[in-house]
Parts: structure tokens; sequence; C-alpha cells
């Protein structure tokens, strides 16, 4: 295989602000959730679609890097904020195998889903837009990934160095999201 040619810095952009006007125009009728009074690092996740439908959107506050890509210990806070329209349930088991670096071509990959499964849930309760939602909650006081619904969306948190008591979301503007996405994509390819 050859390479016939690359994207110039100004098609590259341009390519990725058609990505994010789409995205932006589906928001309007998907909600996204932000964590309330947040001043630190935010950047648009992952997203997904499925049948050209958006499906999943991420909404990340926190510092990205994690302790495998550094070496370091990485102990700033951290909060994924999920919105799906899938069973956020399941999503949240697939973040916590995720997690642990399991897929299911893994040797170890039923033995530790099991073990999550199995894993003890709490309730919690999170303010979203100025409800009361409840979430069901697993993992240590470290890392934690909690889920549930709000207004017929799936929600599904991952909290790292940060207590789920202290996460109030409310309905995100994707601007400053889509603004860490453009600088941490800047910064990879060293512009």
């Amino acid at each position: 295989m050859y390479p016939t040619g690359h994207l110039t810095s100004d098609e590259f952009w341009t390519m990725q602000r058609a990505i994010e006007d789409r995205l932006r125009a589906e928001a309007r009728t998907f909600p996204t959730f932000a964590l309330l009074d947040w001043t630190g690092p935010r950047v648009l996740g992952p997203w997904e679609r499925e049948n050209d439908v958006l499906t999943t959107v991420t909404l990340r506050h926190g510092e990205l890097e994690t302790e495998l890509e550094t070496g370091d210990d990485v102990s700033s806070p951290f909060l994924d904020v999920v919105t799906t329209t899938k069973d956020p349930a399941r999503k949240a088991m697939s973040t916590m195998l995720a997690a642990v670096g399991l897929t299911p071509m893994s040797p170890e990959y039923r033995r530790r889903r099991q073990s999550i499964e199995d894993a003890p849930t709490r309730a919690a309760q999170v303010v979203v837009d100025g409800y009361a939602v409840r979430l069901d909650v697993r993992g240590g006081e470290d890392r934690w990934w909690a889920w549930g619904t709000h207004d017929g969306r799936g929600l599904v948190l991952e909290g790292r160095h940060t207590s789920i008591d202290d996460a109030a979301l409310v309905s995100a503007d994707l601007d400053p999201y889509f603004e860490g996405l453009r600088s941490s994509i800047a910064a990879a390819r060293g512009e």
C-alpha cells in the first residue's frame, strides 16, 4: 500500500469544522450535560452514531492523560459525562471493562466481567438541570462509575479523584468542548 496524499492543515481543519458543525446541529435535539461550575480542562470525548443517527456523546472534564500514557499517578479530578440513547447499565459496564483493559477477546474477560457484575452497587443522587436523578454506582473512592436515566436519555458518569456527591450537571454548551478538542488535536499534530 502506498500513501497517495494527505490533507493540508487548512483541509484538515475545514474537515474538523464540518464534523463540529454536524454535531452542533444534532445536539439541538440530543441533550448533553456538563459538570456545573467546572473551570478546568474540557474536551469533547467519544461520540457514536448508528444508522447515521447520533446515539452517544461524551463530555470530558479534567486531565485526559492516563497513568499508562504518562507513567505518573494522575491524581487530578476527572469526570466523563456520557449521554446516550442506549442502555446506560450496559454502557457503564463497557466503560468499566475498558478501564481494566478487557475486550471480549481477552482470556480473563468472562471471569472479570462476572466479578464486575457481582460488585456491590449503591445508589446516589445527582442533580441534573435542577432535578434529582437516582444513579446506580460501582467503584471506590478514587474511581467510580454511575448510571441512570434522565428525561428519556441514559446517563453514564465515570469519575476519578472526585466524589459523586460533588457532581451536579447542567445542559451543556458544546463550544468549550469543541475548543478543548481542537487544542488537543493541534497539540498532537504539533501545531
